[in-house]
This record gives structure tokens, C-alpha cells and sequence, in this order.
């Protein structure tokens, strides 16, 4: 039951609640209203606004911003002046004294000497009416040709003669003592300390071999490194022409980048001591081939690098030895070349090796293939004599890469047919290549243009492929399709891949040592420019762009170190380009 007192106590605090939101009204109404520089605003993000304008107006005025913008500049030039001094340079000719200058004696009033051409034909011209009366002359003796315009008979070649084949462009005094103390005594060091791993590997006996697979990375891991790389210092000439090949030591330690280019250049690079070799900025350039570099490949060991050219030859460097011997090379069936590995297998001007892929099944790097620009596959056997376990035209057209399964068993190829095919290397060791027929593939995918390169992930579940058709497609499970593949099972990729007249194709290719996500890295045409990695789902991981990258990256690869993410990209100026 309400009292009157009652009642009275619940009137006096209504009306001190109806007091207090009225005050509370007013103090909003207060606050509602900010002031800056004596001026109101309704909002306080206008006035946040308002305040920024006068700091900026303030730095216009002050210079502060231009000066900052100067200096900017002014580093980013030296930056750029600094990288482009840095790897290779071009040795000055010293100049010649200009000799006596010809005056015709025929204007001068004298008498000519009878002498003139009596025949010209097959590059060879025949003088008469010369004397030696009063004067000399010396006849230059020919330089030795070597088949296909190799660079020598075969023979093995020196460091120091690998250095001077060169030219005297680029051999400097000190260039050839500087990378034999490389090979002999840097390289060797990075090789002692690669560790000795034991096992049996399908198909080979039991044997010791160097390297070993590294650590596997995961998700997050992966995400982490990605997201620390830099591409702002580290780019050096390195070989003199359009780089076409790309490839890293194994060693996990140490970075140490090779690059093949036009005209059969090898530039080895020596990436993390540059600065301890300051004469040549880590750079070692050799000449083992005539003709592009077109693929490069260390063995597990890091004791050999073997290099395919489209002069028709194939060389391994060893390290130990220092030397770069010719382990096959392609000849005519004349009868001269009788008793060659290669005999046979040169078919005139429009035919040379395209690309080489080490067969993993063998650790001691001896055993490989090799695909030639008639559409032809070969494998090659150096463990006894050396043999050609099977050459077998594959396709009508070039044939750009070959990849093998990591079973060893199914080999992926690719090329100007515009077809991914996949084979049985069992049943093409069969095969005989007296049929007018083509063989049949096990599976096939058309892209509808021409292929320029098809690799097997480290998993052997996908395959990535690069087309003209402006496309990046990866097949899951085509190792154990049959026929034509369904488009389903593939991931494509919309990827400006038109790199035109002057620049390298691009290639995918995958990170060697990853188990739960695989990534491939790849060039691009996008301006400013830039490397892009991409994730095995077709997701596009990171873009790598800064000052290093100045120009497009045609051929990119992954270190095999998993522990660190490192990306060396190779551009058609020579130059390479390492992100980490």
C-alpha cells in the first residue's frame, strides 16, 4: 500500500532524472561543436581534416617535402648506378695509333702497282700482279672448324681455356686467376660441406651420394617467408646475352646462381660472397658451347653441372676436376663419326637439342633426356660406355621441355604441337621408329596453342604448363589418366605470356621440396615489373617487385633450400635478379 510520503519520494526523483537528461542534452549540444585555428566544424573528422590541410600547406611551404623527394631520387639512382656497374664488364681495347693516311697514286701523278682479283669463289680470292719488292705480307693462318661451329673438337676444356674462349671483350687481367681460385677452392669448400646421405634409389645400386632432400615446409611457415621477401639490392650482370636457362647450387648453405645465355655463355654467380671478390663482383664467366644455353641442371651431389646447348653438345663441369667435358654430342651419319654417342642423331641445320631433364632414378646425374626441335625424345646412359637407350620421335613439331614423374615411370612432354602428352618411358624404350605412324600417348590435352613448357610438381600429382594461348594450366593426376584429359581436372590461370621477339618465353616452374603446399614461381609482363609465386590451387601467393627487377624476368627458379624461400629470376639483358 503507497503512502503520501511515498508517493512525494518518487515525484522529487523523476524530477531530478528529467534535470539530469536535460543537462546531459545540453553538454551534447556543447560538444556537438570543435574548434580549430578559431574556426568551428559539426564533426571532429572535419576538424581532423581541417588540421591536416594546414600541416600539409605548412610542409609545401617549408620545401620539406621536395628536399625529401630529392633525396629519394638521388638514392634510387645511386642504387640503380651501382647495380648496373655491378657483375660483368667490358674490357677497353686500347687504342691503336691511326696509321698513314692511303693517298691514290693515281691522283698523285705516280704509277699504281698492277695488282688486282683475278677470281673470287668459295670465299677464297685469288691476287695477281703483287710484288714483294720493297714490302712484306703476311698470310693469316685459318682457324680450325669444329662440327656445327663447336667451340672445340670435343676435347675437354680447362677453366682457363673456358675463360678465354670468351673473347678478349670480356677477359680482364686477373679474370682467369679469379675463377680458378673459385672453382678450386670456393666451390670445393661449399661441396665438402654438403652433408653424405646413404640410400638406394629406384632402378640404381647402393650408393654414397651428396645433398639429400630438404626439409618440407607448411602452410604457415610458407606464408611467412613470402611475405619477407625483397627484391630492392641484389641484381648483376651475368652472362653478356638473353640469359635462357636459370639454376641454383643444391648446396643448402650457401646461394650460388648459374645462368646460361644466347651464345653459350655460363655465368656463375657467387651470391653471397660478391663482396669478398670484389674484382669481379662474384661473377665467373665461361664459354663451354657456341650455341644458347637451352637448360642447366646440378646433380644431387653439387659436384656436377651439366648443360644442354643448341650447338648439338651436352657438357658436364666438374667441379672436382675442373674441367667441363662433353658427355654427348650430336653428329651426322657420316661414316667419319662412326663410334660417336651421337651418331646419327643430327638431321641438318633445323636440328639441335631444345632441352635436357636430369633422370632422377640415377644419383649420379649421368643419366638424362634430352628433347630436339624435330619432336624427338632421347635418352642417354653415361654409368659404362654411354649409350642411347632409346631415341624416338615423339611429335611432328619441337618439343620444348620433357619432365619425368617422381615414379619414374611417366614422362610429360610439351611444345609447338600445342599438346601435353604423357608416356609410358617403358613402353617408348620399345618403340621403333621404322613406322610411319606417330605412337600413341597415354593421355593428352590440347591447349590450342603452342606449349612452352610442361613440369611435373615434386609430388608428381600436377603439372603446370605455360602456353601461348596466355594461359598457366595445372593438370591434377594426368600421370594416371587415360586418354584425353577432362577440362575439369585442370586449373587454368589467365597469364600474359606474349613476351615477343627480344625476350625469353617464360616458364613455370615448381619449388623442388615442398610437401603440403606446393608453389611454382613464374615471370610476368606487368609493369612496374615483376616475379609472381602461385600456390598449387591456382591462387597467386605474392607479387616480388623493387628496385632490383628492372626489367622483365623471363626465367625464374626456386633455390631448393625449404627452410629459406629464394627466388632468382634471369632477364634477357644478362642480368639476374635473387629474392630473398
Amino acid at each position: 500500500m503507497k503512502t503520501r510520503r511515498g508517493q512525494r519520494q518518487g515525484s522529487s526523483a523523476l524530477a531530478a532524472a528529467a534535470a539530469a537528461e536535460a543537462s546531459d542534452e545540453e553538454e551534447s549540444v556543447a560538444q556537438d561543436v570543435f574548434t580549430f585555428d578559431g574556426k568551428s566544424y559539426p564533426t571532429y573528422q572535419a576538424m581532423v581534416d581541417a588540421k591536416r590541410a594546414r600541416n600539409r600547406d605548412v610542409l609545401l611551404k617549408s620545401g620539406l617535402l621536395e628536399a625529401k623527394a630529392a633525396v629519394d631520387h638521388s638514392r634510387l639512382e645511386e642504387r640503380r648506378e651501382k647495380a648496373a656497374a655491378r657483375g660483368l664488364k667490358r674490357s677497353k681495347a686500347p687504342r691503336a695509333e691511326p696509321g698513314p693516311r692511303r693517298k691514290s697514286s693515281r691522283l698523285a701523278g705516280g704509277k699504281a702497282d698492277p695488282i688486282y682479283v683475278e677470281d673470287e669463289r668459295g670465299g677464297k680470292i685469288e691476287i695477281r700482279g703483287m710484288t714483294l719488292e720493297g714490302g712484306s705480307f703476311t698470310v693469316e693462318p685459318e682457324k680450325p672448324e669444329f662440327y656445327n661451329g663447336r667451340v672445340n673438337d670435343g676435347s675437354d676444356i680447362s677453366i682457363s681455356a673456358a675463360v678465354e674462349l670468351g673473347g678478349a671483350k670480356w677477359v680482364k687481367e686477373g679474370t682467369v686467376a679469379a675463377a680458378e681460385h673459385f672453382v678450386k677452392e670456393t666451390l670445393t669448400e661449399v661441396i665438402d660441406e654438403m652433408p653424405l646421405v646413404s640410400g638406394k634409389k629406384r632402378g640404381s645400386p647402393t650408393s654414397v651420394a651428396r645433398g639429400g632432400s630438404p626439409a618440407k615446409i607448411t602452410s604457415s611457415h610458407l606464408q611467412s617467408k613470402l611475405g619477407s621477401l625483397s627484391l630492392d639490392e641484389e641484381n648483376t650482370k651475368v652472362c653478356p646475352d638473353r640469359i635462357y636457362s636459370v639454376v641454383t647450387h643444391p648446396s643448402l648453405d650457401k646461394l650460388i646462381a648459374c645462368a646460361g645465355d644466347k651464345k653459350g655463355y655460363l655465368g656463375i654467380w657467387n651470391v653471397d660472397n660478391a663482396a669478398g671478390e670484389s674484382a669481379t663482383d662474384g661473377v665467373h664467366l665461361f664459354k663451354p658451347h657456341s650455341g644458347a644455353i637451352s637448360s642447366l641442371a646440378w646433380n644431387a651431389a653439387g659436384t656436377s653441372l651439366l648443360s644442354s646447348s643448341y650447338d648439338g653438345t651436352v657438357r658436364l663441369f666438374d667441379a672436382n676436376k675442373g674441367v667441363f667435358e662433353e658427355i654427348f654430342a650430336s653428329y651426322s651419319d657420316d661414316k667419319q663419326y662412326k663410334g660417336k654417342i651421337g651418331y646419327g642423331t643430327d638431321h641438318g641445320w633445323n636440328s639441335w637439342i631444345q632441352s635436357m631433364e636430369l633422370d632422377h632414378r640415377y644419383e649420379s646425374g649421368k643419366c638424362f633426356f634430352l628433347s630436339t626441335s624435330e619432336g624427338g625424345v632421347m635418352h642417354i646412359d653415361l654409368r659404362t660406355k654411354g649409350v642411347v637407350t632409346f631415341d624416338q620421335e615423339l611429335s611432328e613439331k619441337k618439343i620444348n621441355t620433357v619432365s619425368l614423374h617422381c615414379d619414374g615411370n611417366i614422362m610429360a612432354t610439351g611444345g609447338l604441337s600445342g599438346l601435353v602428352q604423357l608416356w609410358d618411358v617403358r613402353k617408348v624404350a620399345k618403340l621403333s621408329n621404322n613406322s610411319s605412324k606417330l605412337p600413341k600417348p597415354l593421355a593428352w590435352q590440347s591447349s590450342g596453342r603452342s606449349i612452352n613448357s610442361a613440369y611435373f610438381s615434386p609430388s608428381g600429382k600436377r603439372i603446370i604448363t605455360t602456353t601461348q594461348s596466355n594461359r598457366l594450366e595445372i593438370l591434377e593426376d594426368a600421370h594416371v589418366a587415360s586418354g584425353l584429359i577432362k577440362v575439369p581436372s585442370a586449373k587454368s590461370i589467365k597469364h600474359d605470356n606474349q613476351t615477343g621477339r627480344w625476350l625469353s618465353t617464360f616458364m613455370a616452374k615448381w619449388h623442388p621440396g615442398f610437401a603440403d603446399k606446393e608453389i611454382f614461381v613464374v615471370g610476368s609482363m606487368k609493369k612496374p615489373r615483376t616475379i609472381e609465386v602461385w600456390g598449387d590451387d591456382g591462387k597467386l601467393l605474392r607479387e616480388l617487385q623493387g628496385d632490383a627487377l628492372s626489367a622483365v624476368a623471363s626465367r625464374c627458379c626456386f633455390h631448393p633450400n625449404a627452410s629459406e624461400i629464394i627466388v632468382v629470376g634471369g632477364n634477357s639483358s644478362g642480368r639476374v635478379t635473387v629474392s630473398r
